[in-house]
């Protein structure tokens, strides 16, 4: 006998393994790999059925997978953000600088001609950019017309034939079996029970109706030794969960392992979307810089659903960023706030043209400066104790780092602080109540804070931020009188950059 024997659940397969099955054997996918489709961007979202309809003759999706499909495809459309504009917080920091030279330091000729050119380049880049993401849903038409849903038109082609048989007469006993393993906690699904049970008719039975009828399936295909699952979910009814020194998803649940051994006489290989794509890709002979979009784009879904990590507040994600520049920590910083504006993650050779690292440096370590400072904001009481981690590493197999990801409130965060006024635009909204009136630092921050103008609870010194602001920064909306500061006459729109 050898160490697996009995105990094949614990054998993790081999990423030659794992490719040569995805050429041969059966793949199920799950709903969130259908529904996560509607998310990516135009590259990502046709080559992602691209790869799902190049296996044609081996993809199988049971008929739960379609039942949910349904149920969720309105909600997940209506919740499809808005395009954004990935650039307009780099816009505004540039122009602010530029606005901020003073005349008589640079001739008004040569600041203007410094404006034109930030605006022209940053309007050719905003373009380009625009370009590569192609078009967008159109929300409004995809709920109002499923003949004019994209998505639906590839996918009814792909999946012909391809889409399990109700349960019919069984399922009320199934169902019933479903709640049964429940109650002592037999993988999968259990960790829905109590969150679904007045779902109608599955009660929270969901995942493990899905489960019975892809067994059924491989069990009914004769000669096949194996078969691949592919699917979001990392709750620990699925895989296996470790709490500690961070909360995270490895290996699939040995007992599903042995269960499809037992019952349809197929080993199960777990994939989540983002590795099942990326071994596909492998596979294929499509575009890097395509594949690249498609892995990155399904790594943010998989990472959105994995857990139940509680979220960061505005708050501690400021302070996170401050200390970690105040540390010496400017690239992990940046790094962050990169990888929030583009939407949750940023790819290795991102990370190395931005730091300037050779190719030969290792990542190793480089998020330790943000895990220490997590801790002392979760000591201080400012963020859940299980909060997602700041800056988590995304692997390519054993050892080697595809990117980071940061939590999805993040990029909420970054997206939200686009339209923030600067320090001096607050400070001119607020004066212009009282335009006549000579302000003190410390009157405009009050005021500042009180109108919301500014969330002040991520700044320690926000009496010496506008003052320096002022001095350096202005050159339009205020002049410095005895007593503090006043409003110039006919002041600029306070909304504008300043």
């Amino acid at each position: 006998m050898s160490i697996y024997d009995g105990f094949e659940g614990y054998r993790d397969p081999t990423e030659p393994e794992v490719l040569d099955l995805l050429t041969t054997c059966p793949v199920v996918l799950d709903t969130n790999v259908l529904l996560d489709i509607y998310t990516f961007e135009e590259p990502a979202r046709l080559l992602a059925l691209d790869v799902i309809e190049s296996i044609h003759d081996r993809v199988w999706v049971p008929h739960q997978v379609m039942r949910e499909f349904w149920r969720n495809r309105h909600s997940v459309i209506a919740e499809l953000p808005a395009p954004g504009q990935p650039i307009e917080s780099v816009r505004s920091e540039l122009l602010a600088i530029v606005n901020a030279l003073r005349p008589d330091r640079e001739r008004p000729d040569d600041i203007q001609a410094m404006r034109e050119t930030v605006e022209r380049q940053l309007s050719e880049l905003s373009s380009a950019i625009t370009k590569a993401r192609g078009a967008p849903l159109d929300i409004d038409q995809l709920l109002a017309d499923t003949s004019m849903d994209p998505v639906l038109e590839r996918l009814e082609t792909i999946l012909a034939g391809r889409v399990g048989e109700p349960l019919g007469a069984e399922e009320s006993a199934l169902i019933d079996e479903g709640l049964r393993r429940f109650e002592l906690k037999i993988p999968p699904g259990y960790k829905d029970g109590e969150g679904k049970r007045e779902q109608v008719p599955e009660r929270g039975t969901g995942d493990f109706l899905l489960w019975e009828q892809a067994l059924r399936y491989v069990a009914g295909q004769g000669a096949v030794d194996a078969f691949v699952l592919v699917t979001n979910d990392a709750k620990e009814d699925w895989r296996i969960n470790l709490a500690r020194p961070k909360k995270r998803a490895i290996g699939v649940r040995p007992e599903l392992v042995a269960e499809a051994l037992e019952r349809a006489g197929a080993r199960l290989v777990l994939l989540q979307q983002s590795e099942f794509y990326r071994l596909m890709a492998k596979l294929g002979s499509v575009d890097d810089s395509v594949s690249d979009s498609l892995v990155e784009a399904s790594t943010l879904r998989s990472s959105a659903t994995s857990d139940g990590s509680k979220k960061w507040p505005l708050a501690a994600y400021r302070r996170l960023l401050v200390e970690l520049r105040e540390n010496g920590s400017l690239i992990q910083a940046d790094v962050i706030s990169l990888a929030a504006r583009a939407g949750g993650f940023i790819s290795r050779s991102q990370i190395y043209e931005l730091a300037g690292f050779a190719e030969d440096r290792s990542l190793r370590r480089f998020a330790l400066p943000a895990q220490r400072i997590s801790l002392a904001l979760a000591e201080e009481g400012l963020l859940p104790v299980d909060a997602a981690p700041a800056l988590e590493a995304v692997y390519e197999g054993p050892g080697r780092t595809t990117g980071y990801r940061v939590p999805q409130e993040f990029a909420i965060f970054e997206s939200q602080s686009e339209v923030q006024l600067t320090w001096v635009q607050a400070a001119a909204r607020v004066a212009a109540a009282e335009p006549e009136r000579v302000w003190t630092i410390t009157e405009l921050v009050e005021q500042i804070a009180d109108s919301g103008l500014r969330d002040l609870s991520g700044a320690r010194t926000p009496e010496a931020t506008l003052r320096r602001d002022l001095l350096l920064r202005d050159a339009q909306h205020f002049e410095q009188v005895d007593g503090g500061v006043r409003l110039r006459r006919s002041p600029p729109d306070p909304s504008e950059p300043a």
